[in-house]
């Protein structure tokens, strides 16, 4: 592939997206990835809008990706040329503390060793699925996907993935656990799906009033309760379907620090809370940290999917026939300014349930 240029969309800086190529050198380890799909997420809005913490510009959003091996420099990959793959979010270098402990925020690159998150200032540039081509990391965990599902659907392993790690297994939910998920964003409806595979008693969804078709398909999903907390008290809505109190609580909300205090406040005394969203540069005020002391909370921070999860999710695109209607706007990569307003809500709500970029 030498002498080979790769187009991208390179975020120069917030709000502004130029169209630009890099080239595929020649590599020593690893190897590089055909771009077929990339979803995009509010990670991905963040950046765009400049709110997302300890970012460095320019970069190549985009850490959904889905594509097929097309070089590789040694044995690393795992997996034969022309092989379809999704990519893990987060690289791991296996030797740093973070790494060692199993977390999923390696520090052997800054700010963040993940796809969509390196700047293209690092080597060999193509970090993100913004572009026609990604390098594959030694430390990138890939995971074969089946060529009878279509690439713009395999994107949603990323969520499912996402999902199952953080309604699943961070809160060890067990059989007959009752699951609250703040959120019905592709994440809070894949953690819908997750808890209720893994035999979850009764699961509710809250959104807001611009969330409407989400809350609907939540329904459809299997929700046994769907709230509007704009228009709607959430505690009363939860006591009235489930007379009690739920085990645990996902927030899975995009930048509202007001979330956290719901979710201290409707878990059960002895419950979990899943921290599993960014609140960019939106600071949770006036926490009073009695109603954990008191309650013995136990609250967890989610950052990314695990393995796990990742299995979980590519058994699922086989069977849940679903997840086919799952990403509901696709975009070509010269439209990706366009992508992300969209994931934004900034082109319309109606409808909206999560978007790719398709080459």
């Amino acid at each position: 592939m030498t002498g080979s240029r790769a187009q991208a969309m390179l975020l120069v800086e917030p709000r502004s997206i130029a169209s630009t190529s890099f080239p595929l050198v020649d590599l020593e380890v690893g190897g590089w990835l055909a771009v077929e799909a990339t979803g995009l997420t509010g990670v991905d809005v963040q950046l765009w809008q400049g709110t997302s913490r300890r970012t460095q510009y320019p970069l190549i959003p985009g850490h959904e990706i889905v594509g097929r091996i097309a070089a590789a420099a040694d044995d690393s990959i795992g997996f034969p040329i022309g092989t379809r793959v999704i990519v893990e979010s987060s690289i791991r270098c296996g030797a740093c503390r973070r790494c060692m402990n199993r977390l999923h925020s390696c520090i052997l690159r800054n700010p963040v060793n993940a796809y969509g998150r390196l700047p293209s200032t690092e080597y060999p540039a193509l970090w993100g699925g913004l572009a026609e081509y990604v390098y594959i990391d030694p430390g990138a965990r890939l995971h074969a996907v089946s060529d009878d599902i279509p690439a713009v659907v395999a994107t949603f392993a990323h969520p499912l993935a996402a999902g199952f790690t953080w309604a699943v297994e961070l809160p060890d939910l067990k059989p007959g656990d009752n699951v609250l998920v703040m959120g019905p964003g592709p994440r809070g409806l894949s953690s819908l799906l997750a808890a209720k595979s893994a035999g979850a008693g009764w699961v509710g969804v809250t959104g807001l009033s611009h969330d409407t078709d989400r809350l609907e398909l939540a329904k459809r999903l299997g929700a046994d309760m769907v709230a509007d907390a704009e228009a709607e008290d959430v505690a009363s809505a939860v006591a009235n379907s489930l007379g009690a109190r739920p085990d645990i609580v996902v927030d899975v909300t995009s930048d509202d620090p007001e979330a956290l205090h719901m979710s201290l406040d409707l878990v059960r005394a002895g419950g979990t809370v899943v921290l599993a969203s960014t609140k960019g540069t939106n600071a949770v005020n006036q926490l009073f940290t009695d109603i954990i002391t008191l309650k013995e909370l136990k609250i967890l921070g989610a950052f990314g999917a695990g393995s796990a999860g990742y299995h979980w999710a590519t058994r699922q695109l086989d069977v849940d026939t679903r997840l086919d209607e799952m990403v509901s706007h696709e975009f070509p990569l010269a439209e990706a300014d366009r992508a992300i307003q969209a994931t934004a809500g900034l082109l319309g709500r109606e409808e909206l349930i999560s978007v790719a970029v398709t080459f």
